[in-house]
């Protein structure tokens, strides 16, 4: 009986154990449960603020990046090169236009490299430089402000440098040829008289004769220089005048009879004898007259010159040919610029006359030369009367 007792009491002492076991475990679960629901809710808010500063984090890499693309477009597309270089003088960065100004390579290359490399001994002394090419670029030097180092800007002024010398040469033309005109009007009257003079003098002996033909000689180039003198500085206007060109190209001829070297011959040729030009008939035959002179002082008076024209298309081309040396091919760039000369005793002004008076009847001039021989051409508009007949 007390066993039995014993027994049931125990067993009510466990059940009693186990309910409060149980009791104590749901409040834990309870517990449990509410600390996993707070972790989850702090897990959501984390996950939605990292997810938010992501995004922020994302939208500044993407406007970096917009902002690093636009700033690389704008350097790509800057009408000058530009190089960053570090403090030992070396280039880190460049755009497009740094190697079409600079070539390659440039990139790890140390600036006075490149300076030794493109550069002309013969930049000049404005900050400008030269490179070897021909081509002059302006300089611009800044520092870095975020880190060492510095930033060049190099800009092609080759075309603004080529019109302010072409202006300059203009102004000092313009002065020239007020100067020159006026002391060529001077010294025609006392030329004219000279000549005259010197076509009566004694000519019984062959010393005598030597020297009256050096004296003419020299009498008729001092008249050329002056005529090209007057005809660049006062030019040639096109007047509507009908000129035979056969009468023409014979007068040259003949008025260079005994002007020219002993050995020199002229032959005159045209196709066509009816064929007649608009011109200013003083004007033409003055151009004429330089090319055929400048023939015969390349030759050293020993060429044969051919005096011939032709129609071809709507334009009359009027050509002086010679057998002559030719002309030197670094001369030809400048063949038709003012006061360019090739001759010790030359003024520089002929072709330049040639061309002025090829322009003002609404025409060119062009220039064929080899060691076989030189050919000047005056490309005229043809005449409207003749091209209606």
């Amino acid at each position: 009986m007390n066993a039995m007792e014993n027994t049931l009491a125990a067993t009510s002492l466990n059940a009693e154990q186990l309910h409060d076991a149980f009791q104590v475990f749901n409040q834990q679960s309870g517990l449990l449960e509410e600390s996993y629901r707070d972790l989850q809710d702090t897990v959501q808010a984390l996950t939605r603020q990292l997810e938010q500063e992501q995004s922020a984090r994302l939208s500044e890499l993407l406007e970096k990046e917009q902002l690093g693309r636009r700033l690389s477009e704008l350097l790509e597309t800057l009408p000058g090169a530009i190089l960053v270089i570090d403090d030992d003088g070396v280039i880190r960065q460049q755009n497009s236009q740094a190697s079409a100004l600079l070539n390659q390579p440039l990139i790890g290359c140390s600036w006075a490299s490149i300076v030794h490399r493109e550069v002309s001994e013969s930049s000049g002394e404005d900050g400008n430089i030269q490179l070897r090419d021909g081509r002059w670029l302006s300089l611009s030097r800044r520092p870095l402000r975020s880190e060492t180092g510095e930033v060049l800007l190099l800009a092609d002024i080759t075309e603004s440098r080529r019109m302010a010398d072409l202006r300059q040469r203009n102004e000092r033309l313009t002065s020239i040829g007020e100067m020159t005109a006026e002391f060529a009007h001077q010294v025609r009257t006392p030329l004219a008289s000279t000549m005259l003079y010197a076509a009566q003098l004694d000519r019984s002996s062959p010393s005598r004769a030597r020297v009256a033909e050096k004296i003419t000689t020299g009498l008729h180039d001092l008249k050329r220089m002056v005529n090209d003198m007057l005809g660049f500085a006062a030019g040639a206007r096109r007047a509507q005048q009908q000129v035979n060109v056969t009468e023409l190209l014979s007068g040259v001829k003949e008025t260079l009879h005994g002007q020219l070297g002993s050995a020199t011959s002229v032959r005159v040729s045209v196709t066509d004898s009816a064929l007649n030009v608009a011109a200013n008939e003083d004007a033409l035959k003055g151009a004429l007259l330089n090319l055929v002179s400048n023939a015969d002082q390349a030759g050293e008076g020993r060429v044969n010159i051919l005096l011939h024209a032709h129609r071809f298309a709507d334009a009359i081309h009027l050509c002086v040919s010679d057998d002559g040396p030719g002309v030197p091919e670094d001369a030809l760039p400048q063949l038709f610029e003012p006061f360019f000369t090739t001759r010790p005793q030359g003024t520089g002004l002929g072709l330049s006359v040639v061309k002025a008076v090829a322009a003002a009847h609404g025409g060119d001039v062009s220039v064929a030369t080899s060691d076989l021989g030189t050919s000047f051409t005056m490309i005229l508009p043809a005449d409207k009367q003749e091209e209606a007949s």
